[in-house]
C-alpha cells in the first residue's frame, strides 16, 4: 500500500443519546472537527432512527486509532463496519466532519441502506453527499436540485427482511 493510500470506513451503531437532535449532533461535531483535522481525517456523519451512520476517511493508522475509540464512546453501543476499503483519493475531502439534515426522500433511501446488508460506501456517500449539497444550496438561498437517487436497483430488493404487513 502507497503512503497516499486513503482507508475508507463506513459504521453504523445504536445511539445512547438522542442523536437525531441537531443540538446533539453539533456537539458531536464540535469535539470530532479539531480531532479528525489534527488526524487528517475527513468524513460524513448522519443519524437515522436512533442509530449513527458515519464514513470517515484518512490513514489507515489515524483511521484504526479512531475506531478504538468510537468502540469505547459512551455515546453509543453496537459498533458494526459495514464495509472498509482502500482508495487513493477522498470523497470527503472538502468536511473534516460534515453532519446533513436528512430531507424525507433522503432519510428514506437511508433507511433501506441500513437494512441491506450488501450497501457499499458508495451507496452511502451518494444519498448523504446528496443531502449535503441539498443543504447548501437551501442556505445559499438556491434552488435544490433534486435526483440524488443513485442506488443501484439491485441493492433496493436485496433486503432480508419480508415487507412490512400494512393495515
Amino acid at each position: 500500500m502507497s503512503s497516499s493510500s486513503i482507508t475508507q470506513l463506513l459504521y453504523r451503531s445504536e445511539s445512547l443519546i438522542g442523536a437525531d437532535s441537531a443540538l446533539q449532533m453539533s456537539d458531536i461535531l464540535v469535539e470530532a472537527r479539531p480531532n479528525n483535522a489534527r488526524s487528517d481525517i475527513t468524513g460524513i456523519l448522519t443519524a437515522v432512527g436512533g442509530r449513527f451512520v458515519q464514513i470517515v476517511e484518512g490513514p489507515a493508522e489515524a483511521i484504526d486509532d479512531l475506531l478504538d475509540r468510537l468502540v469505547r464512546d459512551p455515546r453509543h453501543r453496537a459498533l458494526t463496519v459495514l464495509d472498509r476499503r482502500t482508495t487513493e483519493t477522498r470523497q470527503f475531502g472538502d468536511w473534516d466532519m460534515v453532519s446533513p439534515r436528512l430531507a424525507p426522500t433522503e432519510l428514506a433511501l437511508m433507511t433501506l441502506l441500513l437494512e441491506n446488508d450488501k450497501a457499499s460506501i458508495d451507496d452511502y456517500a451518494a444519498v448523504l453527499t446528496s443531502a449535503v449539497r441539498h443543504q447548501e444550496a437551501v442556505l445559499e438561498g438556491r434552488r435544490p436540485r433534486h435526483g440524488f437517487t443513485t442506488i443501484t436497483p439491485d441493492v433496493r430488493h436485496q433486503s432480508s427482511r419480508p415487507p412490512k404487513a400494512t393495515g
